[in-house]
This record gives structure tokens, C-alpha cells and sequence, in this order.
């Protein structure tokens, strides 16, 4: 019994021992999600004043330029939509891009993407109904003055017409006061 219990200690100390585990992977900073990006970068947009936003506007131009991805020509739009008087063509065009990418960009960059475009879509339906609605009321401010010129022109027309046909009334009663030549009760004797 001792001899296998000698067997066994001399197997277990040939065996091989396995190196210490490995120490557990460092904590790797914490990946920002494209979601969170996207609202960081609307609330910092929202911060800022007129000349902050062109100039932001400017920025996000020239790094769409550099380095055209998707996540940026998002934020680029982002900062072309805030405008006071937004550029709805720029924004079109810089998510284009991004809805018709193959493979499909990240789903929160096409919810995006998608979400400028409706709404720089919806602003130029806007302003072209705005245009059509002022010239219509140019036209009809035209109308309204073409039709009270006519009815100036009318009621001088009727006053005209009422003058003359007071004269002629007036021109009857003197004509009727009158005595006449064949009139012989008139005629005094």
C-alpha cells in the first residue's frame, strides 16, 4: 500500500503544473456609443450662440472634408440644421450619403440621418408653401385693388349718369313750364 501511495505522490509531482492564470484583462476605457455621441454632440449645439454655431458649422464642414465618415457628416448636418437660417440643400446632401452607405452605416447614425433628412425635407415643403401662399396673396392684393379701380371707375360712371339725368329732368321741367306756340290754353288773351 505504501509503494502505491509512493506511486501516486511520484505521478502527481511529474505531472506538469499549469502556468498561473493570466491576470484579468485591465478595464478598457469605456467605448462611447455612436447614440451618446450624437446627443453630447446636439447638447454642446444647442449651447452654443449664432457666431458659435457658424463657426461650429465651419468646423464640422472641413472634418467632413478630411476625413469624410459617416459619424461624421451626421454631426456636420447636425450643426447645418441648428442654423438660424439652416441650409436644408447641405443638409440633404451631407446625409445622402449616410442612408444610401453599403453596408448600412450604424442603425443610430441612419435613425439620425434619417430623421434631418424628413426634417430638411419638410422645412423646404414649408418655405416653397410659404412662397406659393405670399405669391397668392400678392395676386390676390392685386385682385382686390383691379376690382375697387372698377368700382371706382363704375360709381363715377353712375355719378356721371346721375348728373345727366338730373339735367334732362331739370331741362323737362322748363320745357313743360313754358308756354307754347300750339298751346292754346296757355295762351293768355
Amino acid at each position: 500500500m505504501r509503494a502505491v501511495l509512493l506511486a501516486a505522490v511520484l505521478a502527481t509531482g511529474c505531472a506538469t503544473v499549469p502556468p498561473p492564470a493570466a491576470p484579468p484583462p485591465a478595464p478598457a476605457a469605456p467605448v462611447e456609443h455612436t447614440a451618446s455621441r450624437l446627443l453630447a454632440s446636439l447638447a454642446r449645439l444647442l449651447a452654443l450662440d449664432a457666431g458659435g454655431l457658424a463657426s461650429e458649422i465651419a468646423r464640422r464642414r472641413a472634418e467632413v472634408a478630411a476625413a469624410p465618415g459617416d459619424l461624421e457628416r451626421v454631426e456636420a448636418a447636425m450643426a447645418a440644421a441648428m442654423a438660424p437660417a439652416p441650409d436644408d440643400d447641405l443638409v440633404l446632401a451631407l446625409v445622402a450619403p449616410v442612408l444610401a452607405a453599403f453596408p448600412p452605416a450604424e442603425p443610430e447614425l441612419r435613425a439620425m440621418a434619417g430623421f434631418l433628412q424628413g426634417m430638411a425635407s419638410e422645412r423646404r415643403k414649408l418655405r416653397e408653401g410659404l412662397a406659393a401662399a405670399q405669391a397668392g396673396s400678392r395676386e390676390d392684393r392685386r385682385e382686390a385693388q383691379a376690382q375697387r379701380s372698377r368700382a371706382e371707375a363704375q360709381q363715377e360712371r353712375a355719378d356721371r349718369l346721375q348728373a345727366k339725368l338730373e339735367a334732362l329732368t331739370n331741362l323737362e321741367k322748363s320745357l313743360a313750364d313754358r308756354p307754347h306756340a300750339d298751346d292754346t290754353d296757355r295762351r293768355t288773351r
